[in-house]
C-alpha cells in the first residue's frame, strides 16, 4: 500500500441576538489586553464550528472533497454495520475523540461523537490481530499504517496494540528511512512520534525513551530544515509527543543530554518563533496546529523553565478567521473549499485544549469556570 499523506459547504444564518453578542465579545476582549480572552468568545466560536461540522456529516462521511479521497489499494474493513471507513475518514474520527478528551461538548454534534467513539472502539480487537502494515521490520500484510494503529492505540489507551507497536520498533524508529521522501520528509518523525506515545501506553521506560529520541530527532531535524511548514511540523509532533508526561520525568536528575526539559524549552521558543512567521500565520491549519501543541504547555509551571506569553491573541486570531457558516477554511490563501472540515475540527481542538489550560484563567485575571 502506498505511503499516506494528510492533510459544498451548508448555507447558515447567524442568530442576530448571538451574533450580536459575539462581536461584542470580540471587542471586550480586544479592549482587555492581548492577555485576555473572555469564554464567552471561545465556547461559543468552539460550538459553532461543531455545529458547521455536523452539518456536512451524513452519519458516514462528510461533504469535503479532501475527506472524501481514498488511498489507492486501500480497504479497511468496518467492524461496525453501516460505517465506511477510509484512513481520511478515521483522521477525521480521531480528531473528535481528541475534540471530546479535551473536554468539548458536542453540541448539535452528537451524532458525529457518539459514531467517532463507537468505531474507535470497535476497531480496537480487530487491530490488535491485524498490525502493522509499513514497518521496515516485519512488516504484516494487510496490516494498517503504522500512524493510524498507533493513534488508535493512544486514544484508546490499549496496551496490547501499544505492545504490537514495540515489537516493531526497528533500533531507533520503526519506517524505512526513505518511507517519505522530499518535503514530506518530516511526516517520518510526524508517524513516528505516534508510535513512541503508543509505546508508552504499554511500556512507559521503553516508551520514555522512545519520546526523549522523537525530541533528540526533530531538534537534528530543525538544525537543517528551512521549509517553515516543515519546521512547523516537527515542532508541533514533538511538543505533541510529550503530552501527557508527569513533570517529574522532567525533572529527574542523570538524563542523557540534552535533558527532556532543555529540548522542550527549545521547541517552545521554536514554536513561538513560527507562529510570528507570515508563511505560517497565512496557513490557518498549519497556525491552529502549532497553537494547539503549544498550549499543552500554557502557563505550567513545570516542565519547562520559560514563561510563555499568553496564547490569546493567537486564539483571538483563530476566532477572527471564522467563517459566517461557522467553519474555517485551510489557508487564508485558497478559495478551495476542499479541507475545510479537518481544518474546523483542529482549531475546534486548539480552541478546547485553550479553554481546559491549567491556570489560564488565573494568569489572566478570569474568574474560574
Amino acid at each position: 500500500m502506498p505511503a499516506r499523506r494528510r492533510r459544498q459547504e451548508a448555507v447558515f444564518f447567524p442568530r442576530p441576538a448571538w451574533r450580536l453578542a459575539w462581536l461584542v465579545a470580540l471587542c471586550l476582549a480586544a479592549c482587555r489586553g492581548p492577555g485576555a480572552l473572555d469564554d464567552a468568545l471561545v465556547e461559543p466560536s468552539a460550538e459553532k464550528g461543531l455545529a458547521c461540522v455536523a452539518r456536512l456529516y451524513d452519519g458516514n462521511a462528510f461533504r469535503d472533497d479532501y475527506l472524501r479521497y481514498e488511498y489507492p489499494g486501500e480497504a479497511i474493513e468496518s467492524p461496525l454495520v453501516g460505517y465506511r471507513l477510509t484512513y481520511r475518514m478515521l483522521d477525521a474520527y480521531f480528531i473528535v475523540q481528541m475534540i471530546r478528551q479535551a473536554g468539548v461538548p458536542p453540541g448539535e454534534a452528537g451524532l458525529l461523537f457518539e459514531r467517532a467513539d463507537a468505531v474507535t472502539a470497535a476497531l480496537v480487537p480487530r487491530w490488535r490481530r491485524q498490525g502493522i502494515y509499513n514497518l521496515r521490520r516485519n512488516p504484516a500484510h494487510g496490516g494498517i499504517a503504522l500512524d493510524t494503529y498507533a493513534i488508535l492505540a493512544v486514544l484508546r489507551r490499549d496496551r496490547e496494540m501499544g505492545r504490537v507497536v514495540e515489537a516493531g520498533l526497528d533500533g531507533d524508529g520503526w519506517l524505512a528511512a526513505d518511507f517519505y521522501a522530499g518535503g514530506e520528509a518530516f511526516r517520518r518523525l510526524a508517524d513516528e512520534s505516534w508510535a513512541a506515545r503508543a509505546v508508552f501506553v504499554a511500556d512507559p521506560p521503553a516508551g520514555l525513551e522512545a519520546r526523549r529520541g522523537i525530541c533528540r530527532r526533530a531538534l537534528e531535524a530543525l538544525a537543517h530544515e528551512r521549509d517553515p511548514s516543515a519546521r512547523a511540523n516537527l515542532v508541533i509532533h514533538a511538543l505533541e509527543g510529550l503530552k501527557d508526561l508527569p513533570p517529574s520525568v522532567f525533572e529527574a536528575t542523570g538524563q542523557q543530554d540534552p535533558p527532556l526539559e532543555e529540548m522542550l524549552r527549545a521547541l517552545r521558543q521554536e514554536a513561538r518563533r513560527l507562529l510570528r512567521a507570515e508563511a505560517i500565520r497565512s496557513d490557518t491549519l498549519t497556525f491552529a496546529n502549532l497553537v494547539g501543541a503549544l498550549v499543552l504547555w500554557h502557563d505550567r509551571p513545570a516542565p519547562a523553565a520559560v514563561s510563555d506569553e499568553s496564547l490569546a491573541p493567537e486564539i483571538q486570531e483563530l476566532i477572527r478567521r471564522q467563517e459566517d457558516d461557522g467553519c474555517w477554511s485551510v489557508s487564508l490563501d485558497s478559495d478551495d473549499a476542499s479541507g475545510r472540515v479537518f481544518a474546523t475540527l483542529r482549531v475546534v481542538l486548539a480552541l478546547g485544549r485553550f479553554h481546559a489550560a491549567p491556570g489560564r484563567h488565573e494568569t489572566t485575571g478570569e474568574a474560574g469556570p
